[in-house]
C-alpha cells in the first residue's frame, strides 16, 4: 500500500532466500560426512557552473508499469552538471497527484517563495533560502477516507469491511512539518520563468517517499516505476520474470552503456541518496544520527558512496543494508546499477534459458518447490550424523548456521536463524494458512498479514470460503469463527503466529477485529515526518452483516491467546503487542521479533531499489512520551527452547498448552 504500512514480502524473502543458501551448503557439508556425496567536495565541474543556466532539453515519458500508456516530463540539463535529470516542480506534481483522491493542487509566488497549495495547506519552495518546508505534511497530503485524521493508514482499496469508526474519534497531536536545506545535500533549485526546476531524485524524495510514491528511476532518457515491477526487473533475487519488454527497454537506456556519468551525477546520487534517508528512515533517532552524510563518513562507505563508479558502492550498499540497519525491515531487493548495465538482459536470458530446461519460471520457484524438501533431507542428514554421535560429545545443531557471520547484524542474523530454526520445525505439507480444531480449542495459523486488494468482487457480493483464506486475513478469520461456531465446543481461540513475518496494515486492523468485543479498533503510530501522534479508530464488519455495529467483534464469547516466535515481526509484533495494550488476548511462547516502523521504499538514482524501516512508528503515546510496539511486548506464558520445538506446528500440543494457561 501507498501509505508504507505493509512489512513487506521483499525483506522477508530476501531473510529466506539466505537462508536457503546456507540450507545448500550445510546439506552439501553433511552429505560430505554421511557419504552421500563425497561530502560534497567543489570539483572541476563545480567551476564550470553558472547558476541557473539550462543547456537542454527534452520531453521524457513516464512509464508506470506498461509500455502502452504513458505520462511525460520535460528533462533538463543544467550546465556542469551532465547527466542530472532536471525537472519542473509543476509538471511532477501534476503528475504525481493526477489519479490521487483529492487532485486539486494551486501554485502561487510570494515574493521569491513558490507556495504549493492543496488541501488547505501549503509546501514553500523558498528560492533564497533554498528551503522547502511545510507545517503539515499530512494535512496536504489529505485524507484517504472521510473522518480519517490526519491522513489514515489505509489507503482507500485497503477498506475491506472496514470503515472509520464513528463511535470513537480519530486524533492527532499537533504536526510539526519539516524543513528540508537543498545546500545541505549539494542540491539547488532554480526559477524558470513562472516555474522551478529541481533535480529530479530530491523533487521525488521530497514530495513523494512519505507516501510511497518515489517509484520512479530515470535511464537517461525515461523514467520507469521500477520498484511496484521490481520482480519484472532483472537482477531481483526471486528473477520471478523471463525477459520481456519493459524490463528490456530500462535497460536499454543511455546509461546501460556507460562505465559512470562523472563526478556531477555521483554528487547527485550522494546527495539524494543522504536526503532520502534523513526524511524517512525511522531508526535515526535510537541510532543517534545526525545526519546521513555524517554517518556514512563514520562508518567508512563515504568515499565508495560517492565515487562515479557504481560498481564500488556494492560493498557500501550491502554494509548499510544487512550491517549498519540491520533490521528485517531493511533488505536491498534490485542490487544491479542502471550504469553499465547491457549484460542484464543477456545474463537473464541466459538463466530463464537454464530454468525452463529444468521446468521453473523462476529462482523462486526452485526454493519454494525444494525448500521443504531440503529442510526434511537436513533432518533426516543431522539424525543420522547425531546417532553416530556419543552423549559426551555436542551434538550436530543446523538451526544457528550463521552467528558467526559478519557481513550481518546481530538482529538480521537472528531472524535469518529464526527463519532456519522453525523451517526445521515445520513439517512437511503443512501449509501457511490453516484452521485447526482440538477439543475446545481453534487454531489460526497464518504466515503472513494479506489481503486481496485487487479481487473482482467485495466479500458483501460473495460471502469469502475456504478458497479465499489463502489471498485474505479477513477472509481466513470470518472462515475460521464460522468453523468454530458450527463445532459449538470451542472455547479458546489460538491466533499462531510462530512463523509470520508480517505483511499489510489493513489485515492486521482486521484481524484486531474479530479480538475486539464490539468490532472496534484503535490503531496508534508516530509519524516522523510530520513530527506527530497519531491514534485511529476504525470498526470492522466481521460478521458481514453490512452494519458496523456493536454486534461485531468475538471479544467475550471465546478466550483468545496470540503464540508468537521470535521471528513473529512487524505485524506479527504489532498484533500482540495492541492485543495485550486494550486486553483482547494473553500472549505466549517466546518474544516476538520487533520491527515497529512501517515499510518505506529506498530508491537511489543509480536505480537500485531496496526496503527499509520507514517514516511511521507503530506504539503509544503514554504519559508524555511515545513508547514503541518493538520490545513492549510481555509473554505472559514463556516457553523454553525445547517446549518450543515440541509445540509450535503441534495443534495437539498447542491446545494442551492453553488448557493450563487460564
Amino acid at each position: 500500500p501507498k501509505s508504507g504500512l505493509s512489512s513487506g514480502n521483499k525483506e522477508g524473502q530476501s531473510l529466506r532466500n539466505r537462508s536457503a543458501l546456507t540450507v545448500i551448503g550445510i546439506l552439501l557439508c553433511v552429505f560430505c560426512l554421511i557419504g552421500v556425496f563425497p561530502l560534497f567536495a567543489e570539483g572541476a565541474l563545480e567551476q564550470m557552473k553558472a547558476d541557473g543556466v539550462f543547456i537542454s532539453s527534452k520531453i521524457s515519458r513516464v512509464f508506470p508499469g506498461t509500455l502502452d500508456s504513458v505520462y511525460t516530463l520535460t528533462t533538463w540539463e543544467r550546465l556542469g552538471e551532465a547527466d542530472v535529470p532536471y525537472v519542473s516542480v509543476k509538471e511532477y506534481l501534476r503528475y504525481l497527484y493526477a489519479q490521487s483522491y483529492n487532485p486539486e493542487i494551486s501554485f502561487s509566488w510570494d515574493g521569491d517563495v513558490l507556495l504549493v497549495t492543496r488541501n488547505g495547506e501549503d509546501i514553500r519552495l523558498d528560492l533564497n533560502a533554498q528551503t522547502i518546508s511545510c507545517g503539515d505534511y499530512r494535512a496536504f497530503e489529505g485524507s484517504h477516507a472521510a473522518g480519517q485524521m490526519p491522513a489514515g493508514v489505509l489507503e482507500k482499496e485497503e477498506f475491506i469491511c472496514i470503515r472509520p469508526s464513528v463511535k470513537n474519534a480519530s486524533s492527532a497531536t499537533p504536526s510539526k512539518g519539516y524543513d528540508v536545506h537543498l545546500k545541505d545535500y549539494g542540491l539547488e533549485m532554480f526559477r524558470k520563468d513562472d516555474d522551478i526546476l529541481m533535480p529530479f531524485a530530491a523533487m521525488q524524495n521530497i514530495f513523494a517517499s512519505a507516501t510511497c510514491n518515489n517509484v520512479l528511476a530515470y535511464n537517461g532518457e525515461d523514467y520507469f516505476d521500477i520498484v511496484n515491477c521490481v520482480e519484472s526487473i532483472y537482477g531481483s533475487e526471486s528473477m520471478a520474470y523471463a525477459p520481456n519488454p519493459y524490463a528490456n527497454k530500462w535497460y536499454s537506456g543511455p546509461f546501460a552503456g556507460r562505465g559512470n556519468l562523472g563526478d556531477a551525477y555521483a554528487r547527485y546520487y550522494y546527495g539524494t541518496t543522504c536526503l532520502l534517508l534523513d526524511l524517512i528512515f525511522g531508526h535515526k533517532e535510537e541510532m543517534g544520527i545526525s545526519s546521513f552524510d555524517v554517518y556514512f563518513e563514520e562508518n567508512g562507505i563515504k568515499n565508495a558512496l560517492l565515487t562515479p563508479e557504481p560498481e564500488d558502492d556494492k560493498a557500501a550498499l550491502q554494509k548499510m543494508f544487512d550491517l549498519l540497519f540491520d533490521s528485517g525491515h531493511d533488505a536491498e531487493v534490485l542490487t544491479p546499477s542502471i550504469i553499465n548495465s547491457e549484460g542484464a538482459i543477456g545474463r537473464a536470458e541466459l538463466l530463464h534459458m537454464l530454468l525452463d530446461l529444468i521446468g521453473y519460471n523462476s529462482l523462486a520457484d526452485v526454493v519454494n518447490e525444494w525448500e521443504p524438501v531440503v529442510m526434511e533431507l537436513l533432518k533426516l542428514a543431522q539424525s543420522v550424523v547425531n546417532s553416530f554421535i556419543s552423549e559426551d560429545e555436542d551434538k550436530v545443531d543446523f538451526f544457528s548456521p550463521l552467528t558467526d557471520s559478519d557481513s550481518m547484524g546481530p538482529k538480521t542474523q537472528q531472524l535469518v536463524n529464526d527463519i532456519m530454526r522453525l523451517s526445521f520445525l515445520k513439517p512437511y505439507g503443512y501449509g501457511k494458512n490453516r484452521v485447526d480444531i482440538v477439543g475446545d480449542t481453534g487454531i489460526i495459523y497464518f504466515e503472513s498479514f494479506l489481503e486481496d486488494l485487487v479481487r473482482e468482487e467485495s466479500y458483501y457480493t460473495k460471502i469469502p470460503y475456504k478458497n479465499d483464506i489463502d489471498k485474505s486475513t479477513f477472509a481466513l478469520f470470518y472462515y475460521a469463527f464460522e468453523q468454530f461456531g458450527k463445532d459449538g465446543n470451542v472455547r479458546n481461540v489460538v491466533i499462531d503466529l510462530t512463523n509470520n513475518g508480517g505483511g499489510h496494515v489493513g489485515a492486521l486492523i482486521s484481524a484486531l477485529g474479530f479480538l475486539s468485543s464490539d468490532g472496534e479498533v484503535n490503531f496508534s503510530y508516530q509519524d516522523l515526518v510530520n513530527g506527530s501522534f497519531c491514534s485511529e479508530y476504525y470498526h470492522v464488519d466481521t460478521n458481514l452483516d453490512g452494519v458496523f455495529d456493536d454486534a461485531d467483534g468475538y471479544g467475550g464469547e471465546y478466550n483468545f491467546y496470540i503464540l508468537t516466535s521470535s521471528y513473529s515481526y512487524s505485524c506479527g509484533t504489532a498484533l500482540p503487542y495492541f492485543a495485550q495494550r486494550d486486553g483482547l488476548a494473553t500472549i505466549i511462547g517466546a518474544g516476538p521479533g520487533g520491527g515497529d516502523c512501517a515499510v518505506a521504499y529506498y530508491l537511489d538514482a543509480y536505480g537500485h531499489v531496496g526496503m527499509i524501516s520507514g517514516f511511521l512508528k507503530i506504539g503509544t503515546y503514554k504519559d508524555g512520551s511515545f513508547v514503541s510496539d518493538e520490545s513492549a511486548v510481555r509473554i505472559e506464558k514463556p516457553l523454553t527452547e525445547e517446549e518450543q520445538a515440541r509445540v509450535f506446528f503441534h495443534p495437539e500440543e498447542i491446545a494442551r498448552l492453553v488448557s493450563g494457561v487460564r
